[in-house]
């Protein structure tokens, strides 16, 4: 989770230090965090937001993201004399994802979203020490849904539900596998 926050944070930085990321597109950057119901965990993400058409009914935006969470993992290895032991570790995910949104403005300052998008979905395993075990890539897609208030010119809040379709990992011989997941967050962001 450390290395996710860190590159959050300095894709943070580089899009504040040069608006002209998204020339001639209205730009933006929308943090957030949420609740997983499989793992049962928390999360949190970052988008960079650029949207290519708008009028007063609807816009159409394109946006990276990042999404993180880590987990609490039981490790199982074999011993030199053959003895399995079980050593305390963690789990951590990064997705980093493309995707479409399609915004539906019901009044002046509320609005309706829906979208998709997919990409690659980065899983690590750490031991006690925080020494890497083992990690993999693999697809991960999602669709999200929900409703925005413009707060302001500039500024805006969200509340949503997306739905995580997750490929299943090849970690320390299958010991760990991913489920599919549903997610509600709360997020806000920055219009420039």
């Amino acid at each position: 989770m450390k290395k996710t926050l860190m590159i959050i944070a300095g894709i943070v930085g580089l899009t504040a230090a040069s608006e002209a990321q998204f020339a001639g597109i209205n730009g933006g950057i929308m943090l957030g965090g949420g609740f997983m119901e499989d793992p049962d965990k928390g999360y949190g993400f970052l988008q960079l937001r650029g949207t290519v058409y708008e009028d007063d009914a609807v816009s159409h935006t394109l946006f990276l993201e990042v999404l993180g969470h880590s987990d609490d993992a039981e490790l199982e290895f074999l011993g030199l004399t053959g003895v399995p032991f079980v050593e305390n570790g963690e789990i951590n995910f990064t997705n980093f994802t493309l995707n479409y949104e399609l915004e539906a403005k019901l009044s002046s300052a509320i609005s309706f979203y829906a979208g998709a998008g997919g990409g690659i979905e980065r899983v690590s395993l750490d031991d006690a020490f925080d020494f890497s075990v083992d990690s993999d890539s693999n697809f991960v897609g999602q669709a999200f849904a929900g409703f925005r208030a413009k707060l302001g010119k500039s500024f805006f809040a969200q509340v949503g539900i997306r739905h995580l379709w997750r490929d299943d990992f090849s970690l320390l011989a299958d010991q760990f596998l991913v489920e599919d997941t549903t997610a509600y967050e709360l997020s806000i962001g920055f219009r420039f």
